[in-house]
Formats: structure tokens, C-alpha cells, sequence
């Protein structure tokens, strides 16, 4: 009688219907990037197919500038940068130039806008890496001499689904160090530039520059 119970039962598990996988969710390769003794940049060619994406891991240094160029006949096509700690620090992008911020292994992000993924055609692209620099060296060059204002800042004029860039020069171009809410409050003031364009902030420890615009005194 056990014997035909058990039969019976794994019948019944043989007959059932997998279980689906998860509406969109997103698949990903990933592969390591390594760079022959001596070199400093390399071009990898790869696809991205629908919702699958493609990952790259590349160990670097600190202080060292990792340049990136995305060539793709596909317009809806782009990549992230994250840090060793997770953090994006390049966004939607198809070309960025950056000082690392850190020592470890970066993950490059190479993916198709979620429109486009839908109609799950092939996007074959080249990948240009640079890496430049020793890396764990003197910092940037010293900012302009900042002009000084109010004791403390809080952001304005920033959308509620958006963020202030925090970054490493006065330039639109600066690195992103760190990722401001759009309503912080509480930004050490540290000086602005002569037409405050740019100021000098410190939020939560990290000083960087901000875009002046978005600033209003405390």
C-alpha cells in the first residue's frame, strides 16, 4: 500500500506544471576584464540580447582614470558604472571618463533601455577600456580659491525622483563622489566660486562641489 502511494505521488509531481519564472526579470552574463602585463587598454565585443545584459568586472586602483567608449549601431544602448562598494558612479551612459574613487573591482553595465529590451533584438557592441594612471597618488589639482557666503546650505530646485551630483571638480564633468536627496538640508558651506556658479559643500563627511543653482542659505 506505501509503495503504491508513493508511486502515486511522484506521478503527481512528474505531471505538475514547472513553475513560471518571474515576470521581466533581468538576466545577466558576466565576465571578467583583464588587460595583458603592461597594457592599459583593451576593446571587448560583445551582445545584448532583450532583457539579457551583459557585466563586466575590472580590478583597479584608486585614484587611477578609467575612460569608457560604447559603440553601438543600437541608440538605445548604454552602461552603468558601480564601484567596489556597490555605488553607481557613471549612469546611462555611452562614453565617461573618471578618477576612481577607490581600490577593488568595478562592474560595468552594459544593458538596453526597458522599451527597447521588449522587442528583443540583438545589439551587438564594442567596449573601448582605458585605464590610466598608478593610481593611490596625489589628489586633483587644488580648486580655484572659493568666495565666502552663509554658514550652510539646503538643496532647491531639484525634482523629487532626482538627486544633487556631489562632485570631485567645479565642472559639469567632475567626478561624482556622492549623491545628494533633493531636499537635504545641512550642507557645510566651504566657499563658492566669484559668480557662484560652483560651490564647496561637505555633506554627511564627504566635501566635493555642487552645482550653485540648487543652493539656497539656511
Amino acid at each position: 500500500m506505501m509503495r503504491r502511494k508513493s508511486l502515486l505521488l511522484a506521478l503527481m509531481l512528474a505531471l505538475a506544471p514547472a513553475a513560471p519564472h518571474a515576470a521581466g526579470a533581468q538576466e545577466q552574463r558576466i565576465e571578467t576584464l583583464r588587460m595583458r602585463p603592461g597594457a592599459t587598454q583593451t576593446t571587448v565585443r560583445g551582445i545584448v540580447f532583450g532583457r539579457i545584459s551583459a557585466s563586466y568586472r575590472l580590478e583597479a586602483r584608486g585614484g587611477q582614470r578609467m575612460s569608457l567608449n560604447l559603440n553601438s549601431r543600437n541608440t538605445f544602448l548604454y552602461f552603468n558604472v558601480l564601484d567596489p562598494r556597490g555605488r553607481t558612479i557613471a549612469r546611462e551612459q555611452t562614453q565617461w571618463d573618471g578618477r576612481l574613487p577607490v581600490s577593488g573591482v568595478y562592474s560595468i553595465q552594459i544593458y538596453l533601455v526597458r522599451a527597447e529590451a521588449r522587442r528583443n533584438r540583438p545589439a551587438p557592441f564594442s567596449l573601448d577600456v582605458r585605464i590610466a594612471g598608478r593610481g593611490d597618488g596625489p589628489g586633483p589639482a587644488p580648486d580655484p580659491e572659493p568666495a565666502p557666503g552663509p554658514r550652510s546650505w539646503r538643496v532647491v530646485g531639484v525634482a523629487t525622483d532626482d538627486v544633487l551630483n556631489l562632485r570631485e571638480n567645479p565642472s559639469p564633468r567632475g567626478f561624482v563622489l556622492d549623491e545628494i536627496p533633493f531636499d537635504a538640508t545641512g550642507l557645510r558651506n566651504l566657499g563658492c566660486q566669484d559668480d557662484r556658479n560652483w560651490c564647496k559643500v561637505r555633506y554627511r563627511g564627504q566635501e566635493g562641489w555642487v552645482n550653485g543653482r540648487f543652493l539656497r542659505p539656511e
